[in-house]
């Protein structure tokens, strides 16, 4: 099977799931007509799958063998019938000497169930392959792979593995049971304060130092895969994405982004699989205590598929503007981590552990202090859409007081435009600050289309003579909007520059252009809108198609 052929079989076994529960809620005959266009296009054949697995649950539904995902058992060990809205696939009772007693959580290829050792009597959390016998070969050695990582490891602060195995199809590893949930869960539930916040993230760094010491890159740390115990204390788990720096271990297919975006470090959602080091982790471990400290991911105001695209280019917000109480030391060490190069972030876990254990001690870190450059760096990448902007608003500004001070008489347009664009800047300013407090976003960028095309329609009926050469306005326009990497923001901003040129022109009133004029800009500016929609919608779905889920959420 070539590397295709894997792919298109990963992403059939995960539409299978993702559409299992039609064939419960709907008539399984009407299943072609439910299914998108595009997915029965990729994927013929799935229709006809789905209604064989609704005959094969059909079949099975009185088994007393079986029971769904999500499933409990009674007193008496007997399976209590749950329904489940994201899969209809089944797991027995029993797996060896494991009775399964309850689902803890599920991902994107595994499920996790809370299980009891028949013979030793004591609990354990049982992680199994959630696509059976429809599992690739890939994802057979990938769970593999994460039970020979986890094997190897003794720390205080990973969760270790006791048992792994195969048993009618189901791959299963058996790792230690940690009663206290997730860090997820406690972020949602109770705010930590920061020395906690610290205390924690010193706890999980030494352990990603040790995972990295063992040649073991992690590739999905993320609160969700830091379990804690009755105590507290924070366990590292789910080795499902690690690279193993031995005898070509942990190779990722070229070109496959693998791994959570909300986390996920710049060279390893954009770089090949030679560049995932243990600065991946490090930049994980700064986007966890970023989140720890704002109660938000680095990028959390938007979609998977946006944080990957903002990975490369924009900045996160400094923790200080969301929580202006976060300590100025934990935000230093947090922006540390988050650095777009790896060079640039601590060099080691270890490193990052003792920057930590300084901040607990009252001691100051041992970080340079940000210069003015570090500062104007990271504006320019947080917030690009305005600084385009505030940049061309500068050089329009000063080119129209040159011509000012040189004229001999003064020019009536001056003040007008020099008011616009001073309007045009207050706007921006204003509507970039919405965004950062992620006050409807949609709204926002929209209210800023028409903003720009408003303002700058506005700059050219004050201007002086013929304004031909100022149109090509609208078109840098629609290519800042590509900012955003919203096709459909960029097709609404060649829209709003079509009629608002339009609606110029006959304001206006030259005669002496050409009747045709506007029809051949108003082409040119649906060109260029189609261009730039058009890259914006290729960089989306080149990355869709790249990123494969991580398995835990």
């Amino acid at each position: 099977m070539d590397q295709n052929d894997a792919e298109r079989e990963a992403e059939l076994c995960q539409l299978l799931d993702q559409y299992a529960p039609f064939i419960q809620q709907e008539d399984p005959e009407q299943l072609s007509v439910l299914l998108p266009v595009d997915v029965l296009r990729r994927f013929p054949e799935l229709p006809g799958m789905l209604r064989c697995m609704a005959s094969l649950d059909l079949l099975a539904g009185n088994s007393a063998e079986a029971f769904e995902f999500g499933g409990k058992f009674d007193a008496d060990g007997q399976a209590v019938a749950t329904t489940s809205s994201s899969s209809s696939f089944r797991a027995p009772h029993r797996l060896g000497p494991y009775l399964l007693e309850e689902e803890l959580g599920r991902g994107g290829m595994g499920v996790v169930f809370r299980v009891r050792h028949e013979v030793l009597d004591a609990p354990f959390a049982m992680k199994m392959i959630r696509s059976s016998d429809w599992a690739s070969d890939q994802e057979v050695q990938r769970f593999y792979r994460e039970a020979r990582a986890a094997s190897r490891l003794q720390h205080p602060n990973i969760v270790r593995v006791h048992d792994v195995g195969e048993e009618r199809g189901l791959h299963y590893l058996v790792m230690a049971y940690i009663s206290g949930g997730n860090l997820a869960e406690r972020i949602a539930s109770t705010p930590l304060s920061y020395r906690e916040v610290a205390e924690l993230m010193y706890q999980v760094a030494v352990a990603v130092a040790f995972l990295n010491d063992s040649g073991i890159v992690h590739r999905d740390l993320k609160p969700a895969n830091i379990l804690l115990d009755g105590e507290g204390n924070p366990h590292v788990t789910d080795f499902g994405l690690v690279k193993v720096f031995d005898a070509g271990e942990g190779r990722t297919t070229t070109g496959i982004i693998v791994g959570t975006p909300a986390y996920m470090a710049p060279e390893q959602a954009w770089g090949s699989s030679e560049d995932v080091g243990p600065g991946c982790d490090i930049y994980s471990l700064g986007a966890i205590l970023y989140e720890l400290l704002t109660g938000r991911p680095p990028f959390g105001d938007t979609g998977p598929l946006d944080q990957l695209l903002r990975l490369r280019d924009a900045e996160p917000l400094a923790p200080r503007s969301i929580r202006a109480a976060i300590p100025v030391e934990l935000e230093r060490i947090c922006l540390h981590c988050l650095e777009k190069k790896p060079a640039d972030r601590y060099q080691s876990a270890a490193d990052l552990a003792a920057d930590l254990q300084r901040y607990l001690n009252g001691e100051p870190s041992g970080l340079p202090v940000p210069t003015l450059f570090w500062h104007l760096r990271r504006w320019i990448r947080r917030e690009p859409a305005l600084v385009s902007r505030l940049t061309g608003f500068l050089v329009m500004g000063i080119i129209l007081s040159v011509v000012e001070v040189l004229s001999e008489s003064a020019r009536a347009p001056y003040i007008p435009v020099m008011s616009v664009l001073g309007i045009w800047t207050l706007g921006s300013v204003i509507l970039q600050q919405a965004l950062n407090r992620n006050i409807d976003p949609w709204v926002v960028r929209t209210s800023w289309v028409i903003l720009d095309c408003l303002l700058f329609t506005s700059a050219l009926m004050f201007a002086e003579g013929p304004v031909e050469s100022l149109v090509v306005g609208y078109s840098l326009l629609i290519a800042a909007s590509a900012w955003w990497y919203q096709p459909f923001l960029v097709w609404m901003m060649t829209g709003a520059s079509v009629i608002a040129f339009f609606v110029l022109f006959s304001l206006r009133g030259d005669s002496s252009l050409p009747g045709h004029y506007p029809y051949i800009v108003a082409a040119e500016l649906a060109v260029v809108g189609g261009i730039v929609a058009s890259f914006v919608r290729q960089i989306r779905e080149l990355l869709q198609r790249r990123s494969i889920p991580s398995d835990t959420p």
